[in-house]
């Protein structure tokens, strides 16, 4: 029985490690100067550390509210936000050296925005 532990946790610390990489996300927490506008993202990365499927906190739970459009590694990630204002294809532009998160509109729908939303700081974090 203990070769059967000792094989089973040998063989745990192997594979366990490999899985969690497979899985990884970025985690963001963008907020404005007065900290009055508050978004959260994560974000899923693939092996090639590309970040692919956009997540965002809405009522306590992150949801999935679109794909990375564009990206160049260790400099910006384009995202859609389809819920950010619906019947606008909306999306964010994240500059991965300076932190800031800006707004894109990709085009207008049924909806003109009057006002584009402010540009916002943001933190960055593995999980």
């Amino acid at each position: 029985m203990k070769l059967l532990t000792t094989i089973f946790v040998f063989f745990s610390f192997i594979f366990i490690p490999s899985i969690s990489i497979a899985d990884e996300k970025i985690h963001i927490f963008c907020s404005n100067k007065n900290k009055s506008n508050i978004l959260e993202f994560k974000f899923k990365i693939e092996e090639n550390d590309l970040w692919t499927d956009t997540f965002k906190k809405i009522n306590g739970k992150f949801i999935k509210i679109g794909d990375v459009v564009g990206q160049k590694q260790s400099s910006f990630v384009l995202f859609e936000d389809k819920y950010a204002y619906l019947g606008v294809d909306f999306a964010w532009h994240l500059d991965k050296n300076t932190k800031i998160l800006k707004p894109v509109l990709l085009s207008e729908g049924t909806i003109k925005l009057k006002q584009m939303p402010e540009l916002l700081t943001c933190k960055l974090k593995n999980m």
